[in-house]
């Protein structure tokens, strides 16, 4: 076991009241942090919330990542808590093997090597409560396990810890990959992925604390009183969202203007209809908002595309299409050459068509347009956007979308009818993988009939400001932080 300076000793545990809050110095841990994944954007949105609505100053706000696309003294980095950091992404590619030998070593070393981080991270900045994101999927394998053991280690030998508080995005129960774990990658899950060390847990939607109830039961046989203290510990705080516009009308002004004409010149549009003598107004414009990962379903929306652009062109309406998908490559899957294989196959079908199969990411150094600026560029064009995610644990990006007066085609994802259809979004909605005439013609509806698409965003906007703003995630913090402590 290493050894390390400890900031403080003293009494094991430290309730806070609701006036101590601005002043506590506050920690979080994730594997990245100012890019277009949902987590990121979250990161973003607590900062805002607890420095706009509960008053912590900014210096009191602490990161420590394993990659930051945002660079200050209040960021730290450290390879060991990426998730595409050799060792963790080993202990996810043999989670159904398991380990062993030489892996093991290098697991072990890895974890303590990353408890030392977290420690000294802790102890530096002097944290008062960490906020961990996602410590509960194996994309943080590394970086979770040696959270637990950083407390298990100080909870020992009576050390002061932060207040751990779990923000539980997604985990290995909610995914398919992560069902069969072998016996000693089953008792990694168990030590701490997220383990008994979170004292708070904040869920994204309903269905997450009963997914995880077997595995809360499990903990509690090895720490008696876990189950009833963590039910009595949770709350639900859905992704919230800030308003991009502020009605349709804003989509006929001059607002979006010049970000409109930066990506027309930094993706070359002109010269790209130019050379299929095309012009602006006879391209349908469609935005996937998202990552470039399987989930998503991006193979769906490119041949719903196809097929919309079909019924299009054989009333003369369109000649072609344009698909950007904004977010970045999500994995190490392939994914992206298996789309544009697909995208190939869909031309060669439909007698290839005008269709525009485009990736921000390839434009990465080519435009200084934000992943959030791409949805109010795309309702500025007139286009729509297509979510057709398999499983979601909100709908981060489908918010934005909304908040920017895109109408978006759907599948209807479990929490989509769990949580997220009660607020009643104006969408074309999908129950099932199938490109049906139905759901064609209501897209083709709202994309000539500007009234009924002025409708739609404008309802949009106004269920979001009523019941999604960021400051009711406010409420909810104080109570995380302030419930009474688990452990030290």
């Amino acid at each position: 076991m290493f050894k390390a300076k400890f900031w403080k000793k003293g009494k094991a545990v430290d309730n806070f009241k609701k006036k101590d809050i601005p002043k506590l110095k506050y920690g979080v841990i994730h594997s990245q942090f100012g890019f277009s994944d949902g987590v990121s954007i979250v990161m973003k949105q607590v900062e805002e919330v607890l420095v706009k609505n509960l008053k912590i100053p900014e210096k009191n706000i602490f990161y420590l990542v394993g990659n930051s696309k945002e660079k200050s003294h209040h960021i730290t980095e450290n390879e060991l808590l990426w998730d595409r950091n050799k060792v963790n992404r080993l202990m996810i590619d043999s989670f159904s093997k398991g380990y062993g030998g030489y892996k093991s070593e290098k697991i072990e070393k890895a974890i303590s090597d990353a408890q030392k981080v977290i420690t000294d991270f802790v102890n530096k900045n002097k944290i008062d409560v960490l906020f961990v994101h996602n410590s509960s999927h194996p994309i943080n394998f590394i970086s979770s396990l040696a959270l637990s053991r950083y407390y298990k280690h100080s909870i020992k030998h009576k050390r002061k810890t932060p207040k751990y508080i779990l923000w539980w995005h997604d985990s290995h129960l909610e995914r398919k990959m992560f069902s069969n774990p072998s016996s000693d990658v089953e008792e990694y899950l168990l030590e701490g992925v997220p383990g008994c060390s979170a004292e708070y847990i904040i869920f994204i939607n309903k269905l997450q604390f009963k997914t995880a109830k077997d595995y809360f039961l499990k903990l509690d046989k090895r720490k008696k009183g876990y189950y009833e203290k963590i039910a009595m510990n949770n709350n639900v705080v859905h992704n919230t969202s800030g308003i991009y516009l502020g009605s349709f009308k804003e989509l006929e002004s001059s607002k979006f203007n010049n970000k409109l004409k930066q990506f027309i010149q930094d993706f070359k549009i002109k010269e790209l209809f130019n050379e299929k003598d095309l012009k602006l107004n006879e391209a349908l414009f469609c935005l996937q908002h998202t990552r470039i990962v399987k989930r998503k379903r991006i193979d769906f929306a490119l041949k719903y595309c196809y097929k919309l652009l079909d019924e299009l062109k054989k009333d003369q309406k369109y000649k072609a299409l344009y698909f950007l998908v904004s977010g970045q490559s999500g994995g190490l899957d392939g994914n992206k050459k298996k789309l544009i294989k697909l995208n190939k196959k869909l031309a060669k079908k439909y007698k290839r068509p005008n269709f525009f199969l485009v990736f921000a990411e390839d434009y990465e150094n080519k435009t200084h347009i934000l992943f959030e600026e791409y949805p109010k560029i795309f309702a500025k064009l007139k286009g729509f956007s297509t979510y057709f995610s398999e499983v979601e644990g909100f709908g981060n990006n489908l918010l934005e979308v909304l908040a920017s007066g895109l109408i978006p085609v759907i599948y209807k994802y479990p929490v989509f009818k769990s949580d997220v259809e009660n607020y009643h979004f104006q969408v074309v909605a999908l129950d099932k993988f199938e490109v049906d005439e139905k759901s064609i013609d209501e897209t083709i509806e709202v994309l000539e009939n500007q009234d009924k698409r002025k409708e739609m965003i404008d309802k949009n906007l106004s269920i979001l400001k009523k019941r999604l703003p960021h400051k009711i995630m406010a409420f909810k913090l104080v109570q995380a932080i302030t419930k009474k402590r688990l452990h030290g």
